[in-house]
């Protein structure tokens, strides 16, 4: 007689797991926002801003990869995991763009525009001294053209209300949610390992 082997099925919960995971990483979010929003104020913490910011894709890997090695699945493969980092960084976006928007809609009343635009005067301002020093004139232009573009983006960007704030850091977050859950997904994935 042949012995059947059973097939041992691995059930996922997507959304779920891809809930908790993405409140995790969203708390982190919101912390990186805080911190990055607290540096139009004491510039100091511009020093913790960056870093904090370049970590994210990193939390979202260990989130990822620290769920597949708990639950010791035999495989993992591509498109559940970046079905799943993918979903993360959805719910993510979700809840530190509310944050962002209640904060901006409710607590702020224009504080983070206000010290923008004061930030915005004290680079025009540096960079009058700084041309003041130069003696090529096509790089006194090329200078001041550049500043100008900063400040009428830091001008649009503080006419905005809360809700365009929120849309437009919700289209940079989901855009590179995508591109990073890619590569995560390509880390993170185990194949099946033939005995």
């Amino acid at each position: 007689m042949e012995e059947q082997e059973e097939k041992k099925v691995i059930r996922i919960n997507l959304l779920q797991v891809s809930m908790t995971l993405g409140t995790n990483l969203g708390l982190y979010i919101i912390l990186v926002y805080a911190v990055t929003a607290m540096t139009v104020r004491f510039s100091v913490l511009s020093l913790l801003a960056l870093p904090l910011m370049l970590g994210i894709p990193v939390v979202a890997f260990f989130l990822v990869k620290r769920y597949r090695d708990k639950n010791s699945i035999p495989f993992f493969p591509f498109p559940i995991s970046w079905i799943i980092t993918l979903l993360t960084f959805l719910f993510a976006t979700v809840l530190s763009c509310m944050a962002v928007y209640l904060y901006l809609r409710f607590i702020d009343h224009g504080a983070f525009a206000t010290g923008l635009m004061a930030w915005m005067e004290t680079v025009i301002q540096s960079t009058e001294t700084v041309t003041a020093t130069m003696t090529n004139h096509a790089q006194i232009e090329q200078y001041n053209n550049t500043i100008e573009l900063l400040r009428q983006s830091v001008t649009w960007f503080c006419s905005l209300p809360a809700s365009g704030v929120t849309k437009q850091l919700i289209q940079a977050s989901l855009m590179w949610g995508n591109i990073l859950s890619l590569i995560i997904a390509l880390i993170t994935a185990k194949r099946i390992r033939l005995e």
